[in-house]
């Protein structure tokens, strides 16, 4: 009955039921987002008013401000919403936060994976019981024993930190590098491997030459986390490094 639109690129479609490539009709679409978390609450809690904080709820310029406003002078009793609802608000009312699928950030392909997900959790956890109320939070995990979650739950930022620091130095990662990422991009996906190639090469080529002093790790070419967008193919070559003047030559 609505449409269906990519975050990415703004592409938007018209959900009618029926993949427009096969023709199938068996989709799926109750997937636990925040539309369906919100239907489930009117569902349990139905005298409950829900605000839900998302970029969809949020496409006008004032619409975040707004939801705030409202929650904040007590005109909605559950704030509901994607990461935007950790950010550093003071809700000296609320005593309790929910944190769902907490595992959902930690385990992507990047090695602030942790520091993010202890971050945002720390961060949740603080907007509840800010006051002079007593607070409870609940962090629903499929690892409750990862030390991500633990370490966040605990509030202990120096053992996150001691732990994190020397992952970060065992696999050569900021702060004891730099890191560098040379995109190439084009609607051609030939065109845009063989440029990611060349330029792959022609890095080798200066290491190995005119620049074989400038200390440099290099990885690719390989698909950028999201290949396409837009009708444009997307690839990466990854320099590890340390900034310099040489380097930058």
């Amino acid at each position: 009955s609505g449409r269906a639109m990519c975050h990415y690129c703004g592409a938007s479609i018209k959900i009618t039921g029926k993949c427009p490539q096969c023709g199938s009709t068996s989709l799926f679409t109750e997937t636990p987002g925040t539309q369906k978390l919100e239907e489930e609450l009117h569902e349990r809690f139905p005298s409950a008013r829900v605000l839900r904080m998302d970029a969809d709820t949020t496409t006008k310029k004032s619409a975040y401000d707004e939801l705030l406003g409202k929650f904040r002078a007590h005109r909605a009793d559950v704030l509901l919403g994607t990461q935007m609802v950790a950010k550093g608000h003071d809700f000296p009312d609320v005593t309790l936060v929910g944190v769902l699928n907490a595992d959902a950030a930690l385990y992507l392909d990047d090695f602030r994976a942790g520091e993010r997900t202890f971050s945002m959790l720390t961060q949740v956890i603080g907007r509840a019981g800010r006051a002079a109320k007593r607070g409870v939070a609940v962090i629903q995990t499929m690892n409750p024993n990862h030390e991500v979650i633990r370490l966040a739950a605990a509030q202990d930022y120096r053992a996150f930190y001691a732990r994190d620091i020397k992952l970060r130095e065992a696999f050569t990662f900021p702060p004891f590098c730099d890191i560098a990422v040379i995109s190439a991009a084009s609607a051609s996906e030939a065109a845009c491997t063989k440029c990611a190639a060349e330029i792959f090469t022609f890095m080798k080529d200066k290491m190995s030459g005119d620049y074989r002093d400038v200390p440099v790790i290099s990885f690719g070419p390989f698909e950028a986390p999201l290949y396409k967008i837009e009708n444009c193919y997307r690839m990466r070559v990854v320099l590890k490094c340390r900034r310099s003047k040489r380097l930058l030559a």
